[in-house]
């Protein structure tokens, strides 16, 4: 599986870095030949180094031990930066290459004027050496998402009017956080700047809802006694997310491997001080009113996503009059079993996209590629009184910034 993965890397790299080298090329031609000879080295040792680093992080898998924080997140963060630069400047150079051959295909038919015709090699040449203007704009916007927009916590607030809801419960505070992915963090101080965020939202109760680490459990340890902080009145309660079950670090048919992850995970969550929903749902009762708040292990449509949310299961104990509110990490979960089976949850919450940590956000507007994935990405979408919240997400995985849509902690108020 990971020589496969290895393999396909280098292939791709490799095409990208050869096709791409002729806008390196055209820019440099008129440098003196000693530039253009350490710029030639630089190039292609860096592709050099791209590749090293593919068999370096992919031996701590095959090794079964966790790849350095560091080197996982930003020396990759990096590395996956440079390459989508330089395929979006290798998508002009194609463009190029299509309209210079059709361009030939016309001179040996036709004989067009020769004016016409440097104009237009004009044109084409321009639009080569426009390739590296291509790569510039994303690698300095993708970088500037890294130095300043991973860690620029924004507070979304979000009323949800709720049918029924008791009046013990009107005015009940809610914050949500999801998709923390500690395994990204390089040290605390991120964190306990979100946590002093969270803390003065002063909610009545938490949601977390799922992704507390990368990989595997074990990268949540050295964050614990910075995010067993997040407390709350009535509590703090948590549900699991895809990558907490350790299925993108253990082979398949390791279930010792998985088993130890999922036991830590629990007694992670235990730690913190976090009521963990397996399927299951915990009653808040107040002035003689229940709420009752649901959840649900990680359920995802896609085939590659887990299935192991229960709905029915988390139901057990609940009365049919209960106004009932669902946490359930992956937002197609709402599309795919709660609008067509269960029309009694009130509002689900949701995280998982992360809005692709990447689009425009503006009064009005809102973009991502996210949205060609997902039909609910990020924010409140409602459908025959019932509703879902789907939050943007607090870190980063992949790539280890955020361009347009940034890290979010919900503060929901219910009416």
């Amino acid at each position: 599986m990971y020589l496969k993965f290895i393999l396909t890397g280098i292939v791709i790299i490799l095409t990208i870095d050869i096709y791409y080298y002729r806008a390196i090329k055209e820019s440099v031609k008129k440098l003196p030949s000693g530039v253009k000879k350490v710029l030639k080295i630089s190039y292609w040792f860096f592709t050099l180094l791209s590749i090293a680093f593919m068999f370096f992080a992919a031996s701590f898998f095959i090794d079964q031990t966790p790849p350095p924080k560091f080197a996982r997140t930003y020396i990759m963060g990096v590395l996956l930066i440079v390459a989508l630069s330089k395929l979006i400047g290798s998508i002009f150079l194609i463009i190029h290459d299509i309209i210079k051959s059709i361009s030939w295909l016309i001179k040996k038919s036709f004989k067009p004027k020769k004016a016409s015709n440097i104009n237009s090699i004009s044109r084409i040449e321009f639009l080569k050496k426009t390739a590296l203007i291509a790569s510039i704009i994303p690698f300095s916007t993708l970088m500037f998402g890294v130095l300043k927009s991973a860690f620029d916590y924004t507070i979304h607030k979000q009323k949800l009017k709720i049918p029924n809801l008791p009046t013990a419960f009107k005015g009940l505070k809610i914050v949500q956080i999801s998709d923390i992915h500690t395994g990204s963090f390089i040290s605390t101080e991120p964190l306990e700047k979100a946590i002093k965020l969270i803390k003065e939202q002063k909610p009545d109760v938490i949601f977390f809802t799922g992704d507390l680490v990368n990989d595997i459990t074990e990268e949540v340890l050295p964050f614990i006694d910075t995010l067993k902080t997040i407390t709350a009145p009535l509590g703090v309660f948590s549900i699991l997310g895809n990558h907490d079950y350790g299925d993108y670090f253990y082979k398949k048919d390791d279930l010792q491997g998985k088993q130890h992850n999922y036991k830590l995970m629990k007694a992670v969550h235990k730690k913190l001080g976090w009521k963990l929903l397996l399927n299951e749902n915990h009653i808040i009762e107040k002035d003689n009113e229940r709420l009752a708040i649901l959840g649900v292990e990680n359920w995802g449509s896609e085939l590659r996503f887990p299935k192991y949310g229960d709905i029915d299961k988390a139901k057990n104990g609940c009365f049919d009059s209960d106004v009932k509110l669902l946490l359930s990490h992956d937002p197609t979960h709402w599309d795919a079993h709660v609008l067509p089976n269960h029309p009694d949850i009130a509002a689900t919450f949701s995280g998982h996209t992360h809005g692709m940590q990447f689009g425009v956000e503006i009064p009005g507007f809102k973009w991502s590629p996210s949205q060609y994935i997902y039909k609910n990405w990020a924010g409140l979408y409602e459908q025959k009184q019932q509703q879902l919240y789907v939050n943007r997400g607090l870190g980063f995985i992949g790539y280890p910034g955020r361009v347009g849509i940034l890290p979010e902690i919900t503060v929901i108020e219910l009416a």
